[in-house]
């Protein structure tokens, strides 16, 4: 992540759908027909994310309940955050997703160009 800083800048990609449990959830983006499961602590730093935390602020908020030093807790948050981003579950505003949908490319019926 070019800068942990600005997190609070993602968004969620438009085709992402969660379901949580107390065991943790799995995103669904129907755009990519991707799964990506999160455990507890994931979902946790996903609902922060979508409330729009900092880096700093998802550190403060784990280190309640979990007692690791916090450089760890940022760095593995940033690189979780990482791992959403690469999966295109999140993008930074104004970045546009070159991905196109999964349907499209099984699809019998495309136009095929001469």
């Amino acid at each position: 992540m070019s800068d942990p800083a600005t997190i609070t800048d993602f968004t969620i990609a438009p085709g992402v759908r969660e379901t949580a449990s107390e065991d943790g959830a799995v995103l669904l983006d129907i755009e990519q027909g991707i799964c990506f499961s999160l455990n507890p602590v994931g979902l946790r730093i996903w609902e922060l994310l979508k409330k729009r935390y900092s880096l700093d602020q998802i550190a403060d908020d784990l280190g309640q309940d979990f007692p690791v030093p916090r450089a760890q807790l940022l760095s593995d948050a940033s690189e979780f955050i990482e791992s959403l981003e690469a999966r295109h579950l999140i993008h930074r505003p104004g970045q546009i997703s070159s991905n196109r949908s999964w349907f499209s490319n099984l699809s019998p019926f495309r136009k095929r160009r001469p």
